[in-house]
């Protein structure tokens, strides 16, 4: 029997790439003439959902996010079921009159009073929150502002409100040099809106909250057309994997994948310390040697960050992983990187870079799912497979 007291983590060395990469691509005659719908951009990118996206340059504008949030998502009929929320109602309104309410927990009371969507061609509006901006290192707002970037670039977005205290380090210049690293011809709407330079926050928010709706409106003309599956890109994401994910799921994930890259697609898979391990036969994969040393570089910088603060590879399985048989994380990682298939590996990313080279690119992002997805999320966001 296996178990932590028998078995310790360990991974095999790796070194640059040393011989070519022969694959032999999937049959995919039956899907090149496929299409789907979607939304294609101004700048040529096609994507698969119509969001605008309200985010903060900086933590402080958390609360006025959530007013925006509220007001958008009761009015325009984009609100979560308020299931919740009316029973809650009931419990209140029975303990006011000195009586029980009937409403048993685990039941649904429906979803009374919702308004239609305004705007029917709009899939919903995103409100991101986050703790950043404020101090930290210049690296930490790059690195912010350069995610903001990327959810805006990102083609399932149609325009994005953007709320700014004024003082932080993620300052609005910065916001816009990420931008135009990624898309110099950004072609969408980028309403911001900074409260030092306000004469209230009042003011503020009824300017943000008048743009923002002028922007649904413009989003709302949207239509989608048909499109090659080329114009895919797809987030390779796994989640709760226990010892039978390497031998079912994750496989039949990365065929999905080289069935994507054969077709011109782009497929994206992250969760660097999930790829420990196996980091030879991935160097092997790389279309070149420049593509494998910068996959060597990033894997080394990364588990030297775990080392500085007492960390490493080896602590990235989660206790359900260990119950469920996978003990290590290089038992995690042979698993977790059959996501991948086995196609050339076209380009290596650092976090928040954004994808553009077709074919397999990796992506380094922690193995945290939340972390990992928010990373990829600016990627590959609603192109994604996201498979236990």
């Amino acid at each position: 029997m296996l178990t932590l007291r028998n078995l310790r983590h360990e991974a095999a060395q790796y070194h640059e790439k040393s011989s070519e990469y022969a694959w032999r691509p999937p049959d995919v005659a039956r899907w090149r003439d496929r299409k789907f719908l979607a939304y294609r951009r101004a700048d040529g990118q096609v994507g698969t959902r119509n969001y605008w996206i309200v985010v903060t340059l900086v933590f402080c504008e958390n609360r006025n996010i959530l007013h925006l949030k509220q007001a958008f998502e009761d009015e325009l009929g984009f609100a979560a079921p308020q299931v919740y929320r009316q029973q809650v109602a009931e419990l209140a309104r029975a303990y006011r009159s000195g009586g029980r309410a009937e409403v048993e927990a685990g039941s649904a009371p429906g979803n009374r009073n919702k308004p239609p969507k305004l705007f029917p061609n709009v899939d919903g509006i995103r409100f991101l929150l986050h703790e950043g901006g404020c101090g930290g290192t210049r690296e930490d707002s790059n690195n912010l502002c350069g995610l903001i970037a990327g959810y805006i670039n990102h083609p399932n977005v149609a325009g994005a409100t953007v709320l700014s205290l004024g003082c932080q380090h993620a300052q609005v210049e910065i916001l816009q040099e990420q931008i135009s690293r990624r898309n110099p011809n950004l072609g969408k709407p980028v309403q911001i809106f900074e409260q030092q330079n306000s004469s209230s926050e009042y003011d503020m928010l009824s300017n943000a909250i008048a743009a923002t709706f002028e922007g649904l409106v413009e989003a709302n003309s949207a239509r989608r057309e048909p499109v090659d599956l080329s114009h895919l890109c797809v987030g390779l994401k796994c989640g709760g994997s226990d010892r039978f994910s390497g031998l079912s799921a994750n496989p039949a994930v990365g065929h999905t994948s080289d069935l994507l890259v054969s077709l011109g697609a782009r497929t994206i898979l992250a969760e660097f310390p999930e790829l420990c391990g196996v980091e030879q036969d991935l160097i092997s994969r790389s279309v070149n040697k420049e593509v494998g040393n910068r996959f060597i570089q990033l894997m080394r910088d990364y588990e030297n960050r775990a080392r500085a603060v007492r960390s490493s590879f080896a602590m990235n399985p989660a206790p359900g992983n260990m119950r469920d048989g996978l003990l290590t994380d290089a038992m995690k990682s042979a698993g977790a990187a059959k996501k991948g298939g086995t196609s050339p590996i076209t380009a290596v990313l650092d976090y928040p870079e954004y994808s553009t080279e077709s074919g397999l690119n990796l992506l380094c992002t922690p193995g945290n799912d939340v972390e990992c997805g928010g990373r990829g999320f600016s990627k590959a966001w609603n192109h994604v497979a996201r498979l236990n």
